[in-house]
């Protein structure tokens, strides 16, 4: 599913009396979810809005799926380190759930139309992934459900899990047709959390063995010192050259966007997107920065494989690099390039 935002700005035709007519311009921007789309959001922001498709966040000026997006993992600005991906809403290094690994995407091949039965396997507008294959029209074969349109396996897509419209929480999965939580990055379920038994000293080598008072969990043992170069910050051993919430000394806590490298936050950008100041942006769909950093297209311009490229609203026409009302511009009247003879109007598309 796709969807268009558009920022609009004002055109101005200048008739021949002197009159004027404005019209309103917008630039647009199609984007898809998971990988590179565009919304209404801003840098940091995040929620469910208006103008992102249901189950997407906008982050960062871009409609994003929170399951799958490695910038925005679980939430806006939450990216995962270099050579993980995003699954179920956590950083890992496999796919989670039954989804295969497509480029820095987990997809479910057997429903995704862009990736149906195979990675970069799109099918045409208006068919359906069903069981891994292209279909139209688009029936839903035994074992599946229709949600709005697209065949669901409703026992593992935890946007529909168990039912239509029942999405499972960040950091779940859907089994069975109900949700679960699954642990990544070599942590353990205990209970209702996904703890590290290596360094957490309230579940330290096992989910039911805490350290006594004063002893810190270093490598799955209890004891009074943190070790292998682990440093004590309160109760827990923590890697400070890398642990985004201790980065170069305890509780020195990275922002959102950011990881720990060598002690020292930095901006780490995914996806695609490159660093320009301190946010990441798509230089293929961005119009303030099309095609590389600062190169901002006009405002009737909207930004298209890297190139800024002009939108006529409806009601307009191009001609050459303008927009115009071929109804009532004495230039371009009935046609572009029609110029009205001196002291004529253009009424209707025919000078008068």
């Amino acid at each position: 599913m796709r969807s268009s935002v558009h920022t609009c700005a004002a055109t101005i035709f200048v008739l021949a009396a002197g009159a004027a007519l404005a019209l309103g311009a917008c630039g647009g921007r199609t984007v898809s979810p998971g990988a590179d789309g565009e919304a209404l959001g801003q840098a940091g922001g995040g929620g469910e809005v208006a103008g992102c498709p249901t189950g997407l966040f906008a982050c960062a000026g871009r409609c994003v799926d929170p399951r799958f997006d490695p910038a925005h993992c679980g939430s806006c600005g939450n990216a995962c380190h270099a050579g993980q991906i995003c699954s179920q809403g956590q950083c890992a290094v496999e796919c989670l759930g039954g989804t295969t690994r497509c480029g820095e995407m987990c997809v479910d091949t057997a429903n995704d139309p862009h990736n149906c039965g195979g990675c970069g396997n799109a099918c045409a507008p208006g068919e359906a992934c069903a069981a891994g294959s292209c279909e139209w029209p688009a029936p839903c074969p035994a074992g599946l459900t229709d949600c709005g349109g697209v065949c669901v396996a409703t026992a593992l897509d935890p946007a529909n899990c168990g039912g239509c419209g029942n999405a499972c929480a960040s950091g779940e999965a859907c089994a069975g047709g109900k949700c679960t939580l699954v642990c990544a990055g070599g942590t353990t379920k205990c209970g209702d959390e996904c703890v590290d038994t290596l360094l957490d000293p309230g579940h330290c080598g096992a989910c039911n063995y805490a350290c006594g008072a004063g002893q810190v969990c270093s490598y799955g043992q209890c004891g009074l010192k943190c070790a292998g170069g682990t440093t004590k910050c309160g109760n827990n051993c923590v890697d400070t050259a890398h642990d985004p919430a201790h980065c170069g000394d305890c509780f020195k806590a990275c922002g959102d966007g950011k990881i720990c490298a060598a002690g020292q936050c930095v901006l780490q950008c995914f996806g695609g997107t490159v660093k320009c100041g301190k946010e990441c942006i798509d230089p293929d769909t961005n119009p303030a920065h099309c095609g590389g950093c600062g190169k901002a297209c006009q405002a009737w311009q909207e930004c298209v494989a890297a190139s800024c490229v002009l939108i006529c609203p409806p009601g307009t026409t191009k001609c050459g690099e303008k927009c115009v009302v071929t109804s009532f511009d004495p230039a371009n009247c009935g046609k572009c390039s029609n110029q009205c003879p001196p002291g004529k109007w253009c009424v209707g598309g025919n000078c008068t």
